[in-house]
């Protein structure tokens, strides 16, 4: 049995380049047409709309690498050395195996729990939870704030790949080494 997507149009979205929203519309009836336990399936409902058709043109042509957001090697290696610590270090190695998830939440409810909470990798959101309790009585423009709120807490959270800085002048070869050498000195007194 296969169920259909909850909510189509009722949640908009833009996305950046790291499939993060931009901007967040909640329709203004949304209570009118949905149960406050089924807001959170139509967010992701709107977030998965929205990633199709931020990646379309590159599905459709089938230029399938432009649908990752791993960085190359020499980005990896060069962002990797410019960590500060063991654990930052190792943060940055699980975001690139897709095994971090970096989490937004937003404000606490009178229910003792967040909003919203966000969850993403460094791909894309894997799951929007609203908290129906509040949900039920919040303005639709609330609930977009937040999700947007949780969205730029993430954004913060995950690694800055880049390529620029003192070790740009290196070769491959000479940053696997000093990575090599990096990682061995980090963890000697762990």
């Amino acid at each position: 049995m296969t169920t259909g997507l909850i909510g189509v149009g009722l949640f908009t979205m833009t996305l950046d380049e790291g499939r993060l929203p931009t901007h967040v519309e909640v329709s203004r009836n949304i209570h009118d047409r949905l149960n406050p336990s089924d807001l959170s399936a139509a967010a992701m409902t709107g977030y998965y709309v929205t990633l199709w058709r931020h990646d379309a043109q590159a599905i459709a042509s089938g230029r399938w690498t432009e649908l990752t957001v791993s960085p190359s090697r020499r980005t990896e290696l060069i962002t990797l050395l410019d960590t500060g610590s063991l654990a930052e270090f190792e943060s940055v190695e699980r975001s690139l195996r897709q095994s971090d998830e970096f989490v937004g939440r937003g404000p606490m409810t009178d229910f003792g729990t967040s909003s919203i909470m966000v969850a993403a990798s460094i791909s894309r959101i894997g799951s929007i939870e609203i908290d129906p309790r509040w949900a039920a009585t919040a303005n639709p423009s609330d609930i977009a704030h937040d999700i947007l709120d949780g969205a730029n807490q993430i954004r913060k959270q995950r690694p800055r790949f880049h390529e620029d800085g003192s070790w740009a002048d290196r070769t491959d070869d000479e940053l696997e080494h000093e990575l090599s050498e990096y990682k061995r000195y980090l963890t000697r007194n762990s």
